[in-house]
């Protein structure tokens, strides 16, 4: 392995890194975000973001239905802390929510998923445990007569019933990396807050027959071969045998560029606008330059454009080798660049 002859800087920080980085506040709005990226998959039909003083024990709730009903809808409890999440930190929450269930504040949900960074083995035990959870809670409310501090419920005979009647089960954990794979599949969020985008994947197969969104740019290229072959090329079939091979590897260059078009339209939208803005800003000092042909245009703005440095855009963590020269054609596709000059025969 070859030494860097400089100093490469430390590496990025991870999403789970990024995480620890976070504040209460922006701590419950990741895991808004979460939720909402649920909404757009069609598990919840509204997401509401409760967290603040009186929020009943509710800080962002996912909806299947409104009005809510019983396991209609499901509650994340953002937890945040520095150190580890223990049971007594918890107990308070817990109990406010039970309570509000009990007294008929709003309808059970199917979940409540505890939000935290870290949750400590106890506390993990008894999520996992329902019966050992409920004999806790009851243990504890008992011994603290209902006193929670902030918050406080009696113990009676009722509440006593209702909890050993109560289903603990829905009470579980949505881990760090459960909830950073839920926000990835956004991925102008994820690359907004975390800096991270998907892997691209496979470029579109090219059709045997140009389709109709490569007219343009492949009638630019068959201006070019006429005037430079000097033969008359009116469409593909008249392409002259020694270009051939060119037209194939210039049709091959548009698509590796639509590639990271459609990967821009999902994951970070306008990206590739920008990029073309950017290549024809960086070719333009050659493309528009007097040329003694058309092909000499064509061949040296390809050549600039493979050089561009596009840093600026979020694109280039994705680019691939063919993808800056593909963006010419697509520019000649959106009459921004042409290789004939307007008033050439």
């Amino acid at each position: 392995m070859t030494t860097p002859r400089f100093d490469l800087g430390p590496a990025s920080p991870t999403p789970q890194q990024r995480l620890l980085l976070l504040d209460d506040e922006q701590w419950e709005s990741f895991i808004e975000r979460c939720a909402r990226q649920l909404e757009k998959e069609g598990k919840y039909t509204q997401v509401i973001k409760l967290g603040g003083a009186n929020d009943k024990g509710r800080d962002v709730c996912g909806y299947t239905a409104v009005p809510p009903s019983i396991d209609s809808w499901d509650l994340y409890q953002a937890k945040f802390y520095s150190g580890t999440l223990s049971p007594s930190e918890v107990l308070g929450e817990f109990a406010k929510f039970l309570t509000h269930v009990h007294e008929g504040t709003y309808a059970r949900p199917r979940r409540y998923y505890l939000c935290a960074l870290k949750v400590g083995a106890t506390l993990q035990d008894y999520l996992l445990n329902p019966d050992r959870l409920r004999d806790w809670i009851i243990a504890e409310w008992q011994k603290k007569g209902g006193n929670f501090g902030a918050f406080k419920r009696k113990w009676d005979s009722d509440l006593y019933q209702f909890l050993l009647d109560f289903p603990f089960a829905i009470f579980s954990r949505r881990t760090p990396d459960e909830l950073l794979d839920i926000h990835a599949r956004n991925g102008a969020e994820h690359w907004r807050h975390f800096g991270v985008l998907h892997a691209r994947g496979a470029n579109p197969e090219i059709p045997v027959e140009p389709d109709p969104l490569e007219e343009r740019y492949v009638g630019a290229l068959l201006r070019v071969y006429k005037e430079k072959s000097g033969t008359d090329v009116t469409s593909i079939d008249d392409i002259p045998k020694s270009y051939r091979n060119h037209f194939t590897s210039q049709r091959r260059l548009f698509y590796s560029a639509e590639g990271l078009n459609r990967f821009s339209r999902d994951k970070l939208p306008g990206a590739f606008d920008a990029l073309l803005d950017d290549v024809e800003t960086g070719v333009s000092s050659v493309a528009l330059a007097p040329h003694d042909c058309s092909w000499t245009r064509l061949t040296q703005t390809m050549s600039m454009a493979n050089t561009l440095q596009v840093t600026n855009n979020p694109l280039h963590h994705r680019l691939q080798g063919g993808d800056l020269q593909g963006t010419c054609h697509h520019l000649v596709n959106q009459e921004r660049l042409d290789w004939v000059d307007q008033d050439a025969d």
